[in-house]
């Protein structure tokens, strides 16, 4: 659910709601800062839900000094009058076998014996009375409220490196060289998130009680049961494209631009002009790169250089800048790093030098 639709309840039962209330921090005030601005709607539902999380953490209730020395007065008055009791009660024995032992030999210990009872007897009623009374009408403290760690489960596909995932829910997952995925161990129980950075490929395994989020920013993609591609490195623009399924899109930033995409639509993303288009995309092109296949379509040349450089693993230099305006294509099939810059340098007119995980390109 996205928390613009939350309800009291859902914003009562956010870990993340529950921690700006309880323990804020800079973050988490900042983000709700944003929230409220952006849906002041949902300000007196937040009230009232702050209201519950303070009160279901908070101490017990403190009684007036006025009632505490009426409950002592009161235990004063119970114990003049177990006193008085013990004091004048005479036993009388209603068998003749007790009253012949009252004249036997020893009848003054077993007097004292029976008064010793009494008083025991009158002790323990105090000692009672009292601790019912305390626990009665003075404040017992609640438990605090116990903040359990939140277990993170993180993959990292290092440059040169894919990786083939099958999630706890059953979802899989391919991880794109130089990405990473970052999700609460077996996830939560009402929802499924997972933070991306970079490129992956999800068939999402259908959990009508869960659904399952892709956080890329301030960019968050949500389906039930279906397989999508999002790619979202850094300084790049965003590129989401449906392959089967429903899912929605939602911009913490761009509310308007909140949009649902059918199979086969897609979307192209630029955060910094904030411009969102609904394209249509080439699955062979998008999902070359799970088949071992590098697709470059009139690509700009940094571009190029952060594909081939988690692609292969190395670090590429230009010993001096290209053309702003230069943008190639080509696309190479399990080839090596020299093959593809062999390739490239036709159309680029550039000269290359590979020094193990060192790589430098002269442009001409």
């Amino acid at each position: 659910m996205c928390k613009r639709d939350y309800t009291v309840e859902d914003f009562v039962l956010d870990a993340e709601f529950q921690k700006w209330v309880l323990y804020p921090d800079t973050a988490t005030k900042t983000y709700w800062e944003a929230y409220v601005a952006e849906n002041p709607g949902k300000n007196k539902d937040m009230v009232q839900a702050r209201k519950l999380v303070l009160n279901m953490s908070r101490k017990g209730r403190k009684v007036g000094q006025e009632r505490i020395e009426y409950t002592w007065m009161a235990i004063d008055q119970a114990l003049d009058k177990i006193q008085v009791g013990v004091k004048d009660k005479k036993v009388i024995p209603l068998d003749s076998s007790g009253t012949l032992r009252r004249f036997e030999k020893g009848t003054g210990r077993d007097y004292n014996r029976s008064m010793q009872f009494y008083r025991l007897v009158g002790i323990l009623v105090l000692a009672f009375s009292l601790s019912f009374m305390v626990n009665l009408f003075l404040p017992q403290p609640l438990p605090q409220l116990v903040e359990l760690p939140v277990i993170y489960e993180e993959h990292i596909a290092s440059p040169g490196v894919k990786s083939n995932l099958t999630l706890q829910d059953g979802s899989k997952v391919i991880l794109n060289s130089g990405s990473s995925l970052r999700y609460i161990k077996n996830f939560e129980s009402h929802q499924r998130v997972l933070e991306l950075q970079g490129e992956a490929f999800f068939e999402v395994a259908e959990d009508k009680k869960r659904p399952f989020k892709v956080k890329t920013g301030p960019v968050t993609t949500t389906a039930l049961g279906t397989s999508f591609n999002i790619k979202a490195f850094e300084n790049e623009p965003l590129d989401i494209s449906l392959f089967t399924g429903l899912v929605a899109v939602d911009f913490e930033l761009m509310p308007s631009q909140n949009t649902r995409l059918d199979m086969g639509q897609g979307l192209h993303i630029n955060l910094d002009r904030e411009e969102v288009k609904q394209v249509a995309f080439d699955a062979q092109k998008v999902l070359a790169w799970t088949k071992k296949t590098i697709v470059f379509e009139h690509t700009p040349m940094i571009e190029i250089k952060r594909v081939l450089e988690n692609w292969y693993g190395v670090k590429i230099s230009f010993a001096n800048l290209p053309r702003n305006d230069l943008e190639l294509s080509g696309r190479f099939h399990n080839q090596t790093l020299e093959n593809v810059l062999e390739g490239l340098s036709y159309s680029a007119r550039f000269d290359f030098r590979i020094d193990k995980d060192q790589v430098t390109l002269n442009f001409k």
